[in-house]
């Protein structure tokens, strides 16, 4: 016996019971032109394309397209013979090439040209497999594992199209390919809006694994590529050849075997030509089943029935032609006979194809793998007549099984983080069944619409307020189906509690108005806010407004004690919380009084030696007691940058960003932090509070001029980017000109400015003393908060200006008092802080309680 040969019938053996037959029986030449193999008979087809000939290096498998033939299979022969490992008595190849041929089976793939077969083939399966189900978001993909994640690059796996084979990615696709048309589309939106890709992530909110695929890839969204995300090279080699064959064949022996189906019994696919139609030749694929198929019968008080389920992939030329579904319903006698199953596929003729199918019972779940290889002939030929007692069936074709969609609505949120003025809901919608949609904001209902576009125009509030805006999807019959809500403006940074109401000081009892703020991090979920008295709860919330009203016991005598605590809890298990006395003994209310904190730099004050005797503070024109003094050269400050990117700005831009970030580099120590906002037609966030000083001068130095110019917005908008932050505070604006673009007035922007309690350093630039209404309002910017206007002509004085914005930010006295205006006054107290001699004190011109 041919040595060589045995080998060959033993690989076929241990290469899979199930496609057994497709090499021995199912041997159509194929020899039209095309790719090398599709001349090649199907059993060295089956070698090159279906497993074996991933294992071979480019120079065999160069060696072996070049052969004929005649030469190619004693060549296949003496690969199948070796032995790797050649201290076993069992050839570990060919019995791993089996093992790792069943294994693809058993994942239900149909195709060699779905990545996940070539994959599971070089390396079984993986340690760990993430499947991503967010079809709002993301394509179909899995993300497999083979090592930890320290060291492996995840090889993610992703449907190009429905029902086609899957693919993988590799950096070059670029991230695009794995998300949604729509979730592409809306991404891209964001990117363009928010420079370098800094906008919301709207993928994160939908979908709870996109920090997966975030890291897998190495690509925050669309464009936050990673120093470290993963090469082409890196991934490309988890599909080449194995280094040793004979490491891949110790390992590929040992693959574990998940129990499979069984296995039927369906002879090699035949083919047949007979009509044309049109400019297509109709291919008839027959299938013949035995009586002795391993089929089992379907059987109820009405039928008695086969039930068989056909997967089918067509491909040319080394790539998929098309895919296809057929069912077949059998009805059958006392006994199965033989029967035979016909599918009927239009296909161009002088074309070569291969059609593999993967037949199933879909009673007993038994199957098996077939393939066949033929060329269309250009005239139709007779095909061969059945025997009479053979049962004919026609199958039906039939959508491919899917999970159907989920009915669903979702808000798109918005591009910044605080919006103002008329914004515009936009909403996703899928599924068949929602007819309308209403929008509430706050919870009252605002405009309800019965047909596409689901959108809807809200007028917020004239200051950025939280506000929660929801949209109720209804079918035709009234029925609620989904819904989505949204907080806008919601406080960003640190988790934080603050209470707002009742005041500090007060003693109160009966019912009672609780508010609070709350501060949340970036990308952190907050999942209740909890009020309580005396340590019992009497409320949880959700969602904003943080308000509540709660009852204060009434006291039962001068020593009780009554308090209020707000807590506010993330998904992580994060707590925070503050605390407010609602009715104490006198010592703990003078406690409880809140100091008003003035940052105060006096003019032409050089050797900061100043004393507290040297100051007085008055509120509404009463003198008041100096609590606290102290010079604040090196506590920390929060500065934030705002720069003008109208088009009016393209001269001098290039100077702009130069000049601060110099004086970022100067300014902001490790103890600080800093942010940058530009605006154009509308304000942009660069970059978030941080102490980073590096990322905010990256984020400022990409900036380029165009566009109007939306001043007083971005005033509101800039200052927002405050909110909770305490202690020193300062905006530095920079413009060229009035305002052309803002939703706010400016009056409304100036009374915002008044109530933030941040020093304003407003820089005008190029604006001539004639210009007297936008230097008015940026000198009233600067006054009512403590800061300074500047006006310089050329931006090449911007880093003198700076300089000098430096000093006094470095060279200011705190001075702290306790007002004697009562608790419950809300209106708006006028301060001033004097200074003996002829120096002049520069502060905040008053606070809101």
């Amino acid at each position: 016996m041919n040595p060589n040969s045995s080998a060959r019938r033993r690989y076929l053996q241990l290469a899979s019971p199930l496609v057994l037959s497709v090499v021995l029986l199912a041997a159509s030449p194929l020899t039209a032109a095309g790719p090398a193999t599709a001349r090649w008979p199907e059993e060295q087809r089956f070698f090159f394309d279906d497993g074996p000939g991933w294992l071979l290096s480019d120079d065999q498998r160069s060696e072996l397209i070049a052969m004929d033939e005649a030469d190619r299979l004693p060549w296949m022969d003496r690969f199948l013979a070796q032995d790797p490992v050649a201290d076993t008595e069992e050839n570990e190849l060919a019995t791993g090439i089996g093992r790792r041929r069943l294994l693809i089976w058993q994942e239900g793939l149909v195709t060699f040209l779905d990545d996940r077969a070539k994959v599971l083939f070089l390396h079984g399966a993986p340690l760990e497999r993430e499947v991503i189900a967010c079809d709002q978001t993301f394509v179909p993909l899995e993300i497999w594992r083979y090592g930890p994640k320290e060291t492996t690059p995840a090889l993610i796996l992703y449907e190009p199209q429905p029902d086609w084979p899957y693919r993988l990615w590799l950096p070059m696709d670029s991230k695009r390919v794995l998300y949604g048309h729509e979730m592409e589309y809306w991404l891209e939106q964001v990117a363009e809006l928010i420079q370098n890709g800094r906008g919301p992530r709207f993928d994160k909110r939908l979908c709870k694994q996109t920090k997966a695929v975030d890291l897998a890839t190495g690509i925050e969204g669309l464009f936050g590529f990673r120093d470290k995300r993963p090469t082409n090279t890196q991934i490309l080699s988890w599909v080449e050849a194995p280094a040793s064959l004979a490491d891949w064949a110790s390992e590929a022996v040992r693959t574990p075997l998940p129990e499979g189906p069984g296995s039927l019994v369906v002879a090699a696919p035949e083919v047949y030509f007979p009509k044309k139609e049109g400019q297509r030749m109709v291919a008839r694929i027959l299938l013949r089943v035995p009586e002795e198929s391993g089929l089992e019968v379907h059987e109820d008080n009405e039928k008695t029935e086969l039930r068989i389920k056909i997967d089918g992939i067509v491909e040319r030329e080394g790539e998929l032609f098309e895919n296809f579904h057929i069912r077949f319903q059998v009805p059958v006698e006392d006994r199965p006979r033989e029967l035979a199953l016909l599918m009927d596929r239009l296909l161009r003729p002088e074309d070569e194809f291969l059609i593999r199918l993967r037949i199933r019972d879909e009673i007993g779940e038994a199957e098996i793998h077939r393939a066949v290889g033929f060329r269309v002939p250009s005239e139709a030929q007779a095909e061969e007549d059945l025997p009479s007692d053979v049962v004919v069936a026609h199958g039906v074709d039939v959508e491919p099984e899917r999970v159907p969609g989920v009915d669903s609505l979702v808000i798109i949120p918005p591009e910044t983080d605080v919006v103002l003025g008329l914004w515009r809901v936009e909403t996703l919608i899928s599924g068949e069944s929602i007819q309308k949609v209403i929008f509430l904001l706050d919870g009252k209902p605002q405009m309800t619409r019965g047909k596409p576009p689901f959108q809807a125009e809200l007028r917020l509030g004239k200051y950025p307020t939280e506000h929660v805006v929801r949209a109720e999807g209804y079918d035709s019959e009234g029925g609620l189906i989904a819904s989505d809500e949204v907080v806008l403006n919601q406080q960003r940074g640190q988790l934080e509690v603050e209470i707002l109401e009742p005041r500090k000081g007060a003693v109160l009892s009966g019912t009672v108005n609780a508010r609070a703020s709350v501060v949340v991090p970036e990308e952190a979920n907050l999942t209740r806010v909890d009020f309580l008295v005396n340590d019992a709860v009497v409320a949880t919330l959700v969602k904003p407004p943080w308000q509540v009203e709660i009852e204060v016991p009434e006291l039962a005598q001068r020593a009780d004690i009554s308090y209020l605590t707000v807590a506010a809890y993330l998904d992580d298990g994060t707590r925070a919380e503050d605390v407010r006395f609602l009715s104490a003994p006198e010592y703990l209310e003078r406690v409880e009084v809140d100091l008003v904190e003035l940052y105060t730099t006096v003019e032409g004050d050089r050797s900061l030696s100043l004393q507290r005797e040297a100051f007085s503070i008055f509120e509404d024109g009463r003198p008041q007691e100096i609590a606290k003094f102290e010079l604040v050269e090196d506590l920390p400050i929060t500065v934030g940058i705002t720069i003008d990117t109208s088009g009016s700005m393209i001269e001098s831009i290039s100077e702009a960003k130069t000049a601060a970030v110099d004086f970022l580099e100067r300014i902001i120590t490790p103890r600080d932090q800093s942010f940058a906002v530009s605006f154009a037609n509308h304000p942009q966030l660069l970059m978030h509070r941080t102490s980073d000083v590096g990322a905010v001068e990256t984020a400022v130095s990409s900036l380029h001029a165009v566009g109007n110019t939306a001043l007083y917005d971005a005033v509101v908008t800039s200052l927002y980017y405050f909110r909770g932050v305490r202690g020193r505070r300062a905006l530095v604006l920079l413009s060229d000109g009035d305002d052309t673009n803002s939703n706010i007035p400016f009056k409304d922007s100036l009374d915002y400015a008044r109530r933030s309690g941040v020093a304003i350093y407003a820089i005008g630039l190029k604006i001539g003393v004639t210009s007297i209404g936008i230097r008015g309002k940026l000198n009233d910017l600067a006054d009512e908060t403590g800061g300074r206007a500047y006006f310089i002509s050329k931006a090449s004085e911007l880093h003198s200006v700076y300089g000098q914005i430096e000093r006094e930010l470095r060279s200011q006295y705190l001075l702290a008092y306790s007002s004697d205006a009562p608790t419950e006054a809300e209106e708006f107290r006028t301060v001033e802080v004097k200074v003996k001699g002829k120096l002049k004190a520069r502060t905040i011109s008053g606070y809101y309680p």
